[in-house]
């Protein structure tokens, strides 16, 4: 049976960026006596001071937070994804935020930029153009990052992950409070359409009179019926915590490959708007 183990970390955030680094660190040790496969970040697991100058706000190229997340892969011997670094960058005009994948030796594997920027992200940062879909030879698993919005704003970027072999979504995210319910909706129906296992980490953060209250997920299906197939979701309370499950792939794929025995070219059928 085709299984892995992910672990989230939600973290409470301060605002205090030498305190965030010491708790992350603390966490990821206790993630990693729990011996899963990978690890997830949630978007945010430190803080951004948008008090000073907005140039300060940036990591350089494969700075500091890039640095922490890598040493921590190496450290512990397991892959990690870094949740949403906002960094310079060398291929674009303006910064971007980016996800970063790390393997058990602590060797960078693989980035995604986001693509949907979110409110003061618009003004502040380019968004990305390319979704990534990247197979762990040795994890044998297939998946891509959606960070936050990309997940959310649409189904598209779902569906062209999965479609070019994603069995699995990774969504770093940073939702607040009065989005909690529209959160849990968007991340079962991109399951079920898809019939994906979707795993999104979520912060305990405030700032700007926002509130975030965690509550990570990871969602994925019961074996048995294939229709109506049932969801298993797993949700982390609202304070600092680990968030662990163990996710069947056969299942889902082997729905995924059930369904797309009949593919639909829908370029191929007409509309007729009267």
């Amino acid at each position: 049976m085709k299984n892995i183990t992910v672990c989230l970390i939600q973290p409470s955030v301060s605002h205090d960026n030498e305190e965030n680094y010491q708790n992350m660190e603390n966490l990821i040790g206790e993630a990693a006596d729990l011996h899963p496969d990978i690890i997830c970040l949630p978007e945010r697991w430190y803080h951004l001071d948008f008090t000073g100058n907005f140039h300060d706000l940036y990591q350089k190229e494969r700075g500091i937070q890039y640095q922490w997340v890598k040493n921590w892969a190496t450290k512990f011997g397991i892959p990690i994804i870094s949740g949403g670094i906002w960094e310079k960058s060398s291929e674009f005009e303006k910064p971007v935020i980016v996800s970063y994948y790390f393997d058990h030796l602590g060797q960078e594997r693989f980035f995604q930029h986001k693509i949907h920027l979110y409110g003061i992200e618009k003004e502040l940062l380019q968004p990305g153009q390319e979704l990534k879909v990247f197979t762990d030879t040795r994890l044998n698993i297939t998946f891509s990052i959606l960070i936050c919005f990309d997940l959310h704003i649409s189904s598209m970027l779902t569906s062209k992950a999965v479609d070019n072999g994603a069995e699995l979504i990774f969504s770093p995210t940073l939702i607040r409070d009065d989005g909690m319910d529209n959160w849990s909706i968007y991340l079962q129906a991109r399951a079920l359409e898809h019939r994906v296992p979707i795993i999104s980490c979520n912060s305990i953060y405030s700032i700007f009179n926002r509130n975030f209250s965690g509550r990570s997920k990871i969602i994925h299906f019961e074996e048995g019926s294939a229709s109506p197939v049932k969801l298993l979701v797993s949700e982390a309370p609202d304070y600092q915590t680990l968030l662990v499950g163990q996710i069947n792939l056969d299942f889902p794929n082997s729905i995924r490959e059930e369904r797309g025995v009949q593919k639909y070219d829908y370029d191929q059928i007409s509309l007729i708007i009267l």
